[in-house]
C-alpha cells in the first residue's frame, strides 16, 4: 500500500469512530437518534444510487462509442479488403 492510501484509509477510520462517539455522547434521545440515522442512511443510499447509476450511464455510453467506432473501423477495412481482393 502507499502512502496515500494508508493517510485516506486512517482518516476515514478516524471519521468513522469520531461518529460513533459523537452519537454515543449526543445530547438526543436514542429515539431521534435512530430516526436520523434513519433518514440520513436513507440519503445516503440514494445519493450512491444516483453516483452508480450515473456512472453505469457514463460507462455505457463510453462503451457505446467504442463499439461503434470499432465498427465502422472494422467496415471500413472489410471494404478495403475487398477493393484490393476484386483488383
Amino acid at each position: 500500500m502507499n502512502t496515500k492510501t494508508k493517510v485516506l484509509g486512517g482518516f476515514i477510520i478516524g471519521a468513522a469512530f469520531g461518529v460513533a462517539t459523537g452519537l454515543l455522547l449526543a445530547p438526543r434521545s436514542g429515539l431521534k437518534t435512530r430516526k436520523k440515522l434513519k433518514a440520513e442512511s436513507k440519503r445516503l443510499a440514494n445519493e450512491l444510487k444516483e453516483k452508480a447509476n450515473e456512472s453505469l450511464a457514463s460507462a455505457r455510453k463510453a462503451y457505446n462509442q467504442k463499439i461503434e467506432e470499432y465498427s465502422k473501423n472494422g467496415k471500413s477495412k472489410l471494404e478495403h479488403l475487398k477493393e484490393s481482393i476484386k483488383v
